[in-house]
């Protein structure tokens, strides 16, 4: 076998594991393209370490070009393969709708998600827009039955409604980027340095174990800074002030049906004609029966 077949293959091979083992452990596609690319690069210096006499006449930068594509590929096979034949698979709902109208979603089998489940990413329900039995606009949000109190967990924030009130509470971690997006159109730009001070809006400092206080009218936001990266919120306002910031910022509308109440996202979902996404999760919008 020429020298340069040697480190091909051991490079393949190595690919080959990282992604049975990225599959196994159910890695993040970040967190499993990181360790592709350091087991890519280690395969040289240990191919030298092996081999070192018979690769001496080929030059360092072919080394590491060796096999580029085919590892990439190998990694992307094998890892798929394990994801498709040991993971869970993707969670899919369904709504059986003909008309626009406030839904709970439902499980493949056609169970209804209750008010206490939030399977879909801290959601179970569905405000829609149809046209024909496509998606024209959709939100997603959570239902409860109504009470004197009623609370909803909305993704990772929850809702309490009582008497023309509303409180709105959640810690969001700075690095999941949908809290991230969250947090920035709430407070505008934030900045975090390696010492974990918080600078939000270039005004503000936060220490960890901060927190400041601030009023918008007759709403109040208390905003703390709990840990490194994770921001504690606060917000006590009233139900008339959900189109106004900050409480826009969490919700667009908040509707009563059939006992239940219905509170929606005011972050919508990608959608495409009858399927809407939601982080790793699917609704899909069928016709009824």
């Amino acid at each position: 076998m020429k020298p340069k077949h040697k480190v091909y293959y051991f490079r393949v091979a190595l690919s080959s594991l990282v992604g049975l083992a990225s599959g196994i452990a159910g890695l993040t596609p970040m967190e499993g393209l990181s360790l592709f690319l350091l087991a890519y690069f280690l395969v040289t210096p240990l191919s030298l370490k092996l081999w070192g006499d018979e690769l001496k006449d080929i030059g360092l930068m072919k080394l590491y070009r060796e096999a580029l594509g085919s590892s990439f590929l190998a990694l992307l096979l094998i890892w798929t393969l394990v994801i498709n034949l040991v993971g869970p698979g993707v969670p899919i709902y369904v709504v059986r709708a003909s008309q626009s109208g406030i839904y709970p979603i439902q499980t493949i089998d056609g169970r209804t998600v209750g008010p206490n489940d939030r399977p879909l990413a801290g959601y179970n329900a569905v405000s829609l827009k149809l046209s024909g039995h496509n998606i024209q606009d959709i939100y997603v949000g959570s239902y409860a039955r109504t009470g004197d109190v009623t609370r909803v967990v909305l993704g990772h924030t929850e809702v309490t409604l009582s008497k023309g009130e509303i409180r709105l509470s959640g810690v969001y971690n700075l690095s999941i980027e949908s809290d991230y997006r969250r947090m920035s159109e709430l407070l505008g730009n934030i900045t975090m340095f390696m010492n974990g001070t918080l600078i939000i809006n270039e005004t503000m400092k936060l220490n960890p174990g901060g927190s400041r206080k601030l009023t918008y009218n007759s709403t109040v936001m208390e905003v703390s800074y709990t840990a490194p990266g994770l921001l504690s919120v606060e917000i006590n306002s009233t139900r008339d002030k959900i189109a106004e910031y900050p409480v826009s910022v969490f919700i667009s509308s908040i509707e009563e049906k059939d006992g239940y109440t219905f509170v929606f996202d005011s972050v919508k979902p990608f959608w495409k004609t009858r399927t809407a996404r939601v982080d790793d999760s699917y609704v899909v919008v069928l016709p009824p029966g």
